[in-house]
């Protein structure tokens, strides 16, 4: 186990990640946001600003061209925090970072990887490239940001799905899969839905945006093709019962909505077929346990807050004949999410916003 044997070289690349590490996982311990609640045991945890204070001051001021993977590893954890923490300036600080090395040392294109690593480095980078890459689409939808690395520039595989894994790590692993393939489907809707009005024609025909009934048609081929193990996750007769599976089932659930209203919204959908989508989603939603919330922490929030204003939106269509449906579920979605204010920080203020667009949806 990596650190099992001291604290490395302060002034080095590994001793930066693991006080990024320590801060995340400090800032989840501060909110009980754990499956094992004997993690909890033993003595005080340190406060998790001094641990993102001392990586951040480990940030060297110019980067050598072999670049250590270390660097990358922190940024998207620091990225993590700051997210977490609501703190959008340090959060485009250290993602812009990150993109600045992926630049730099050409890690979203495979073929320019070393030669000599080994497959099990090469999922390693694979799964952190993924990663910051689904941190990257969240946060843009949320906060209405450019994606800095569109997928389509990107040559970089997921990591191995192998004979050896136990049955539980195959399912979280398919999960993982499918959930980033719902991410980069959701980075071509938000591109739809928000991208450039203003292009010149002569390059507007070298990037239009796919048709709507292309959209509903890849994300209705995505859902068809889920591993059959992922099908029945979340039901209560199904063999894995682990706080773990629940809570892929519950962030499947939650991307899956989300893309799909964002679809439909696109297709200007008839508004009773946004509302009908968003009451199935709430139902799922509900019947997850409170632990699952609090390890979710802000990313479920925002995806609550998205579909609140995206049910906004279509309460907009059909000459507004379906407010009063609108209304009532984005109330119901702010008294959910105010329920969560003592265990997800973010939660308080997203609540309020949504009750606020409640009213404002007459």
């Amino acid at each position: 186990m990596r650190w099992e044997n001291g604290i490395p070289d302060a002034h080095s690349p590994s001793y930066m990640l693991l006080m990024a590490l320590c801060a995340v996982s400090a800032q989840t311990t501060a909110l009980d946001a754990v499956f094992e609640s004997a993690l909890l045991d033993g003595p005080p945890v340190p406060d998790c600003d001094r641990y993102f204070s001392e990586a951040v001051s480990k940030i060297p001021e110019r980067f050598v061209q072999a670049q250590d993977l270390d660097y990358l590893r922190s940024f998207g954890l620091l990225a993590v925090y700051s997210l977490r923490r609501g703190n959008h300036g340090d959060l485009h600080r250290y993602l812009g970072l990150y993109h600045a090395s992926v630049a730099q040392n050409g890690f979203h294109d495979e073929s320019r990887w070393p030669d000599d690593i080994s497959m099990s480095e090469v999922d390693d980078r694979r799964r952190l490239f993924w990663c910051v890459y689904r941190l990257e689409i969240h946060s843009a939808c949320v906060l209405g940001h450019v994606v800095r690395l569109p997928e389509a520039q990107v040559s970089v595989l997921y990591p191995r799905i192998t004979p050896a894994m136990d049955p539980e790590t195959h399912i979280w692993t398919a999960g993982w899969d499918y959930i980033t393939d719902l991410f980069r489907l959701l980075e071509y809707a938000i591109f739809c839905l928000h991208g450039c009005k203003t292009r010149k024609p002569l390059l507007a025909v070298l990037s239009d945006r796919p048709s709507p009934t292309t959209l509903l048609d890849s994300l209705t081929r995505l859902k068809a093709s889920k591993s059959r193990i992922l099908l029945g996750l979340g039901d209560a007769d199904n063999d894995f019962q682990s706080n773990r599976c629940k809570y892929m089932a519950v962030q499947i659930t939650c991307t899956e909505a989300l893309v799909s209203i964002m679809a439909l919204l696109y297709c200007q959908a008839p508004a009773h077929e946004v509302m009908e989508l968003a009451e199935r989603f709430l139902e799922e939603v509900t019947r997850a346990p409170l632990i699952i919330f609090k390890v979710a922490s802000s990313q479920i929030v925002h995806q609550l807050l998205g579909v609140g204003h995206m049910l906004s939106n279509a309460s907009r269509f059909d000459n507004g004949r379906h407010r009063s449906e609108a209304k009532r579920l984005i109330a119901f979605l702010g008294d959910l999410v105010r329920n969560l204010e003592h265990d997800i920080p973010s939660a308080a203020k997203a609540g309020e916003r949504l009750l606020k667009l409640a009213e404002a949806t007459l």
